[in-house]
């Protein structure tokens, strides 16, 4: 899990970086005061949902695959919610808030997928 945790932690430096960069250069006027915010609810639920999934992994890979689709569907319906409330609150914004969602999904989805591939991949070969 150490291992997970400092990747982790160094993709989320890095799209703090990136994106304190893109907001302060290149679109000032689409800052989103929540993106920090956002940030570590990502980090926070992939880390959670991560340690879930390594425990299902070690535990029974059957009952991992079969539980794969139903977690991403849960994760997904979370995020679903988080866009729904905050475009509730601020309809203004809703748009660069969207774009900063898809794109943390994307890159935290695919790190995660990479991530418990190589587990479970490690998991078969025992």
């Amino acid at each position: 899990m150490k291992p997970f945790i400092v990747k982790l932690t160094g993709i989320t430096l890095a799209i703090a970086v990136i994106g304190w960069m893109v907001f302060s250069l290149a679109f000032p006027e689409y800052y989103l005061p929540v993106l920090p915010f956002l940030l570590l609810f990502f980090y926070l639920a992939t880390l959670g949902i991560h340690a879930y999934q390594l425990k299902m992994a070690q535990k029974d890979i059957g009952k991992f695959t079969r539980s794969n689709m139903l977690i991403t569907f849960f994760k997904l319906v979370l995020y679903s919610v988080v866009a729904v409330v905050y475009i509730a609150i601020d309809k203004e914004n809703a748009i660069p808030f969207v774009i900063c969602l898809m794109l943390l999904y994307l890159i935290y989805t695919f790190f995660e997928v990479t991530e418990i591939t190589k587990i479970t991949k490690s998991t078969d070969k025992k």
